[in-house]
């Protein structure tokens, strides 16, 4: 039997767990909550952090049926997945620049300086006077960032460098290392970009249309694809992404990056992930080009030729649905009507009524997303507003909602 170790049991891992299961792979759930949606889709269940990589070996010693780790939708767990594939002698190994890039911002912006890849004024460190000091040298608006975190968590706008020390503490509090960036902030068509590489050239890439919410959180609420590029913009994109792989010394797998088109027309890349995107996206992939990124990135996690043969693509999207308030989830209306609208091709939903709900502020406080198709641009957005506003979300009253620790 063949045994997938995946790192990770948030919502946006749960399509990973089914579609091992078809293809006929054993999965181990690693997260420290026995609550992680991802349990309930697994083989087994290893209740430790993602975080500690040798009790994690500890814990599986002397299996021989391990076959490759996955560590989809989180950036948190990629250490761990270095560690174990060199420790296990499995074959796609992650390189520790590939790794260090994906976990830490700060890094990967000065990879793109040293490649010269076009790039905007950041500046790292600990939340000290000195930060403060080198920050305000920069262009404002700007973001505050943890340079160790992802899902949006931590992200703070910051209006003036009057407001940096407010900023540092807010965002500094979702920083295991204890360290932030400070960048200034890009306008323009926010973009995402999902990627299988293999033997060091682009093999597959999909570029999404990204939405995010309004300042102060910059929350994804839906994906778009294919996102429409200026000519010329989709080449220059490869061969950044092929240059960012050769340096890092990362010839196969999966890369999911943010970038932005700027109003300027140059195309900044933001930060990385050596792993799968979340929010649905390889879904959307699928049903818009037939790849299947979820099933390629199995291939490669355990040595095999992944399977790459897109369509022509169909005009296609997620939508994310959030709560904007905190509260018990008392009625969830309008599920039957969505998933029968024509364009919905996939329904996903991860919060019960009856359970207590956050603001959609962060990536894993999302309460479900949809997947949907249709022939053209104009329809898609279309078919998108007549399922926002068929969906709706009920809460009890927030004082009455708040759980007990």
């Amino acid at each position: 039997m063949k045994t997938l170790v995946v790192l990770g049991g948030a919502d946006g891992s749960v399509s990973v767990y089914q579609r091992a299961r078809e293809l006929g792979y054993r999965t181990i759930c690693v997260d420290i909550r026995p609550s992680a949606p991802g349990v309930l889709h697994a083989d087994e269940f290893v209740r430790l952090s993602v975080r500690a990589p040798e009790r994690i070996a500890s814990a599986l010693a002397g299996r021989d049926d391990i076959v490759g780790v996955l560590c989809p939708a989180s950036d948190v767990g990629l250490p761990a997945l270095a560690w174990l594939t060199r420790h296990w002698n499995l074959p796609a190994r992650l390189p520790d620049l590939a790794m260090r890039a994906s976990v830490d911002k700060s890094v990967f912006r000065e990879l793109c300086a040293e490649l010269d890849l076009p790039g905007y004024r950041a500046v790292s460190g600990a939340p000290d006077d000195d930060l403060v000091k080198r920050a305000r040298e920069l262009r404002f608006p700007a973001l505050v960032k943890p340079v160790d975190s992802s899902g949006s968590r931590g992200v703070v706008a910051c209006a003036g460098p009057g407001s940096l020390r407010s900023a540092f503490t807010e965002s500094v509090a979702f920083s295991p290392e204890g360290k932030l960036v400070v960048e200034e902030y890009l306008t323009g068509m926010h973009l995402t970009v999902e990627v299988l590489m293999r033997r060091g050239r682009v093999a597959f890439h999909a570029v999404t249309e990204r939405t995010i919410t309004p300042p102060p959180y910059f929350v994804t609420t839906s994906h778009l694809v294919p996102a429409e590029l200026p000519s010329g913009v989709d080449a220059e994109l490869v061969g950044m992404l092929e240059a960012v792989c050769d340096r890092i010394g990362y010839p196969d797998g999966p890369l999911t990056l943010d970038a932005v088109l700027g109003r300027d027309g140059r195309l900044y890349l933001v930060e990385m992930g050596a792993r799968m995107g979340g929010n649905g996206l390889a879904e959307l992939i699928e049903s818009c080009y037939g790849v299947d990124v979820m099933a390629a990135t199995m291939a490669t996690a355990v040595g095999d030729e992944p399977v790459l043969a897109p369509r022509e693509p169909v005009p296609t999207m997620v939508q994310v649905f959030g709560a904007d308030r905190a509260g018990r989830l008392a009625e969830v209306c309008g599920i039957d009507e969505v998933a029968a609208h024509p364009a919905v091709v996939d329904l996903r939903m991860f919060a019960d009524e009856g359970t207590f709900v956050r603001a959609y502020e962060q990536a894993g406080y999302k309460l479900g997303y949809a997947v949907l198709q249709a022939a053209t641009m104009d329809d898609l957005r279309d078919s998108a507003e007549v399922v926002r506003g068929a969906l709706k979300f009920r809460l009890d009253d927030v004082a009455q909602a708040v759980p007990q620790p």
